[in-house]
């Protein structure tokens, strides 16, 4: 509202302002034959309403920046985590404004965050804190999620938390290309799986992905120096997938794209989301 207020107050000044000039010499020769100085003032009819335009606009303006930077978040970087975790986190912010600022809801704008506890009411110069949990269970790389706090009157800030999510399976192959593919043809694909701490893993397939896909799980020892040219009989526990079609769903609405989530479930890290892409199109 107040932003809208100093929009309009900027347009009167201006329009005000381009009138005031267009009928400039008109009013000097009026008040040439006037000695009375308020009068001659008054002569400009548009001088007034151009002075409190300008007044209003810098008023408004002052009070939306007062707005604008109601809060300061001190800045969250939660370095790197494992993913299936739940961390808890910890906001601190403080209210800077002269305004009392009643809380509507707060909300992460990202997949994870859970559980948002915060004050409801904040008074100006308070320090508060706004604590949730995230869940990095779908969360993997570098991340900056934003946490919105929304007041009653429907105005957001944004305070930011950064970091990074590690998946503790590591695959060989993340997107697998099924080709041109009709109803019944054979595709089959062998990769590998492995811990970077190298921990030994157990896999199988979710079941979910069971319904379209079949699993083969062998145990190998691999050579991960090199990661594009992986070879067995290294130092490293490892899993070797052999994945192949078991039938895939008929496409709906006609569409001609494959594309198809492979989940595993990892019995060493339950809580992880160890996926890959399926990628093709239908004959």
């Amino acid at each position: 509202m107040i932003f809208l207020f100093t929009l309009i107050s900027l347009a009167g000044f201006l329009l005000s302002g381009w009138y005031f000039f267009k009928n400039l010499k008109t009013i000097e020769i009026k008040n040439r034959k006037e000695r009375n100085g308020l009068k001659r003032f008054l002569n400009y009819p548009f001088t007034v309403i151009w002075y409190c335009y300008l007044l209003i606009f810098f008023v408004c303006l002052t009070v939306n920046n007062a707005f604008a930077n109601s809060f300061e978040f001190d800045p969250v970087n939660l370095g790197v985590l494992q993913q299936g975790i739940k961390k808890n986190v910890e906001i601190n912010g403080k209210n800077v404004s002269s305004q009392i600022i009643e809380v509507e809801n707060v909300y992460n704008l990202m997949t994870g965050g859970e559980n948002f506890v915060y004050p409801k009411s904040i008074i100006p110069g308070q320090n508060f804190k706004i604590n949730f949990t995230l869940n990095t269970a779908y969360m993997e790389g570098d991340f900056e999620h934003k946490i919105v706090l929304v007041d009653t009157s429907g105005k957001p800030w944004v305070a930011l938390v950064r970091g990074s999510v590690e998946n503790p399976i590591v695959f060989s192959e993340r997107i697998l290309d099924l080709g041109f593919y009709k109803k019944g043809n054979k595709k089959n694909w062998i990769f590998y799986v492995w811990n970077p701490e190298n921990k030994s893993l157990k896999l199988k397939l979710a079941p979910g992905s069971q319904k379209e896909f079949k699993a083969n799980f062998s145990s190998v020892k691999l050579d991960v120096r090199d990661f594009e040219n992986l070879r067995e009989g290294g130092t490293t526990p490892a899993v070797k997938i052999n994945l192949s079609v078991a039938e895939l769903e008929s496409p709906k609405n006609n569409q001609k794209s494959i594309r198809k989530i492979v989940s595993f479930i990892c019995e060493n890290f339950p809580n992880a989301t160890p996926e890959l892409l399926v990628t093709g199109y239908w004959e």
